[in-house]
């Protein structure tokens, strides 16, 4: 007898790939019994079904690498607790280098592993060989082996999930399409489908390449567009030898696994197929795409380089699937911002397998808590713009975010296409002066200016790169003279009304009752004390404040203060992002150019309105580059005429446009620090040496405090530091491992070439007490440095 379709649930996942069937076995870990999945189809049938398996641990970031260890373990386990073979084995994989420069990429991955607890090991050529016999050692300089690593039947592993979830009290549904969604005072109540409604109290779209259009059902934008995925299956071979570690050869742009004594050759090509959703069907239950031998044959041209025995081997299958991808290669992951209890876990750039189980865990951990237990900011869907949602920008970019995957990972790398989608006022301007700009949530920024008859375009390297003497040169400005940097891409809001001060006072964890025309400087905090946001508050009036916060985040943070906002309170959030422009000048003669304008009399952390120009702006005296300065709001249809006055003016004073690489190593310099980088949900004020921007002693309980003052209570076990290298010619970037007395402490957070101090400097976090003699891992050379006051 078939199970009776729900009237309601605690919880509906749409989707029955191996995310969906993950989150209902973590769910269901966590105690959660009242959970039903949703496949409109048969589970696995739309894209996982189709996944190469391949299961790797050691990813760009801590966060990442977290989610992809957790889910190796669990692999191990999930066989025995299911009883369903899921075809795991850790048989390692081989990341090989052809170039010098991939070499280095992959050793500053090893150091990192060191960090993360993850085995890996430098190999030169022949080791590589000896350890893949079929791979032709010449091509290649050397690589690495992880031993950890290995591969999965998706199908297989997904099923294990599903079996697990089911003994758990979860009921699954197959062939049940999902037609909309009921809303109710700004949350999810209710999932409407082909055999019905189900009410719930939440839901979560696991809908892999279709996650866009069932969120749309829900008014939720999601950000991802399906590209062409290929591999192709030879005849069997005695080369294929059972055991053999997963290889990538990521500058030919392939991997290669054995599967049953074949070889399966996949590929992230650097121009990829995006697949129109018109394209694709609603209902693409195990489908295959066309074969495309002529897109298909570069990247196998390279596989057969490296490993000549494919050249000779009958294919047996080509397989074609889509994949799902997004506009920064990043996955689509948590609550929707605009609406309550709407759980996404989506976009895995084909990543999807080998995050499974940490993803699932993350995602119910966040739903069950109502926040997540972890730093999943990098992921998290509320750092997208409703821009990133059309369907023509998306079709461009994942053009290139496919081929991401196995690109260079060149510090300071920028993104090529679906460029100039947001500009300064001041765009064309900068452009005329030399700018090179970088692309940050669709912003475009001048990074750095080419002087005259250089070109304003990246030459990238692991050393020096071709704009390092031009940032030197801004950046000596805005310590002797005065720089010029365009910041109108910073987020704005004006938060009115009679209750906006106790809804800042709840949120944010410095003092903002102060008077009109005070600059606070705070962090909106998490309820385990993590820094969600850094932020500077403005008070105009009683009842107006004017906060400012990062580009990347101009959505999470709109959201976080929107949310908690009680409904009966008088206070009004708006976004006023593009009504301002922001010219920031900063450097010891700053003060001279402004008051040509206008007199200054405001001393630092106050506003003040002033003439610049034509125009009226507001000079608020703050600085992110440890001298005196003044950002300066002016309306955008103002901009171009402050700007100008203010350049005319700025000629005899040696005024100097700069860009975001100057303001990085300046900032460094000082020791300030950068959300998303130095800043993020886990590291607390106290950890960060912020305790100073904390109101301990404020009548208002905000979010976070009983955490800090637990942790103030014991004691940090780890803080922010600043170093400096001692060989002046070495570079630091960012996550090189910190060793101190031999023993490896931390990780960096920030780095860059300090021009005025003349070496390297950086942040990281370092397990305290702090010892006498510290080294920074260098892609597996320990170079000696200093923790600076």
């Amino acid at each position: 007898m078939s199970e009776a379709f729900p009237a309601q649930a605690r919880v509906v996942i749409v989707g029955g790939g191996i995310i969906g069937c993950s989150v209902a076995y973590h769910l269901v870990k966590l105690g959660w019994r009242d959970v039903v999945l949703l496949e409109r189809g048969r589970l696995t049938c739309g894209t996982s079904w189709h996944a190469a398996g391949l299961v790797m641990q050691l990813r760009a970031t801590a966060t990442m690498t977290e989610l992809c260890r957790y889910t190796a373990k669990l692999l191990e386990e999930l066989k025995a607790e299911s009883g369903q073979d899921t075809g795991f084995r850790r048989n390692g994989s081989l990341p090989v280098a052809r170039t010098a420069a991939r070499l280095t990429e992959i050793a500053r991955l090893v150091a990192l592993g060191r960090y993360f607890g993850v085995e890996a090991h430098m190999l030169g050529p022949r080791e590589v060989k000896e350890r893949y016999p079929a791979l032709d050692e010449r091509r290649i300089v050397g690589g690495a082996f992880i031993p950890g690593d290995g591969q999965t039947n998706p199908v297989d592993t997904a099923n294990a999930y599903a079996r697990v979830a089911r003994k758990g009290g979860a009921r699954i549904f197959e062939g049940v399409s999902v037609t909309g969604f009921r809303l109710r005072n700004g949350a999810v109540a209710g999932v409407a489908t082909e055999r019905g409604e189900i009410a719930c109290e939440v839901a979560v779209n696991c809908a892999g390449a279709w996650a866009r259009q069932v969120g749309a059902l829900a008014g939720v934008a999601v950000p991802l567009y399906a590209a062409e995925h290929m591999y192709v299956s030879t005849e069997p071979s005695s080369a294929a030898t059972s055991g053999l570690p997963v290889l990538r050869d990521t500058d030919g742009t392939v991997y290669v696994k054995e599967d049953a004594g074949k070889f399966v050759v996949g590929c992230f090509e650097p121009e990829a197929k995006p697949l129109s959703m018109r394209t694709l069907p609603e209902r693409f239950e195990f489908g295959e795409l066309a074969e495309d031998w002529e897109h298909f044959a570069p990247p196998l041209s390279k596989a057969i380089e490296i490993i000549p025995a494919l050249e000779t081997l009958g294919i047996r299958h080509f397989m074609n699937g889509p994949e799902s991808f997004t506009p920064d290669n990043r996955f689509v992951l948590g609550e929707a911002p605009a609406l309550k209890n709407f759980y996404v876990a989506a976009g895995f750039n084909s990543q999807g397998v080998l995050s499974s189980g940490g993803v699932g865990r993350s995602l119910a951990a966040w739903i069950a808590a109502g926040e997540p237990d972890m730093d999943l900011s990098e992921i998290d869907i509320a750092r997208f713009h409703p821009f990133q949602v059309n369907r023509g920008y998306l079709r461009t970019r994942i053009r290139e975010t496919v081929g991401l995957l196995y690109a260079m990972h060149w510090p300071y790398r920028q993104m090529q296409s679906a460029r100039g989608v947001r500009r300064s006022p001041l765009h064309e301007r900068l452009a005329r002066r030399g700018a090179c700009f970088g692309e940050v949530a669709g912003w475009e920024r001048a990074n750095w200016y080419a002087a005259p008859g250089a070109a304003p375009a990246y030459e990238y390297a692991y050393g020096r790169q071709n704009w390092f003497e031009h940032s030197a040169a801004e950046h000596r400005a805005a310590r002797e003279a005065v720089a010029l940097f365009d910041q109108s891409s910073f987020a704005k809001y004006l938060l009115q009304g009679r209750d906006a001060e106790a809804v800042l006072q709840r949120l944010c964890a410095n003092d903002v009752a102060v008077a009109p025309g005070r600059i606070v400087y705070t962090a909106m905090l998490n309820r385990r004390g993590g820094i969600e946001a850094d932020l500077t508050v403005t008070r105009l009036a009683e009842d107006a404040f004017f906060i400012v916060s990062i580009a990347a985040s101009q959505t999470r943070d709109f959201e976080r203060i929107r949310r908690h906002i009680p409904p009966d309170a008088r206070a009004v959030l708006t976004d006023v992002s593009s009504a301002y422009a922001v010219l920031n000048v900063q450097g010891p003669r700053s003060g001279d150019l402004l008051a040509g304008f206008d007199k200054l009399e405001n001393p630092y952390g106050t506003m003040k309105e002033i003439d610049v120009g034509d125009a009226r702006a507001w000079a608020l005296r703050i600085s992110y580059v440890g001298e005196l300065g003044w950002e300066l709001y002016v309306p955008s249809e103002f901009a171009l005429n402050a700007y100008d006055a203010l350049v005319a003016a700025g000629e005899e004073l040696g005024l100097r446009h700069a860009g975001y690489h100057a303001l990085d190593s300046l900032r460094l310099e000082k020791g300030y620090r950068s959300w998303g980088h130095d800043l993020s949900p886990a590291d607390t004020p106290l950890e960060a040496g912020l305790g100073f921007a904390v109101a301990f002693g404020k009548k208002a309980e905000f979010i976070g405090r009983e955490a800090l003052l637990r942790q103030r209570e014991a004691g940090v076990k780890r803080r922010l530091v600043s170093l400096t290298l001692d060989d002046p010619q070495r570079l630091l970037f960012h996550d090189e491992p910190i060793y101190c007395d031999g023993k490896l402490v931390g990780r960096i957070t920030s780095g860059a070439f300090g021009h005025t101090l003349g070496r390297a400097v950086a942040l990281g976090y370092v397990q305290v007490p702090l010892g006498k003699h510290y080294e920074i891992d260098i892609a597996g050379e320990r170079v000696p440095a200093s923790v600076r006051k």
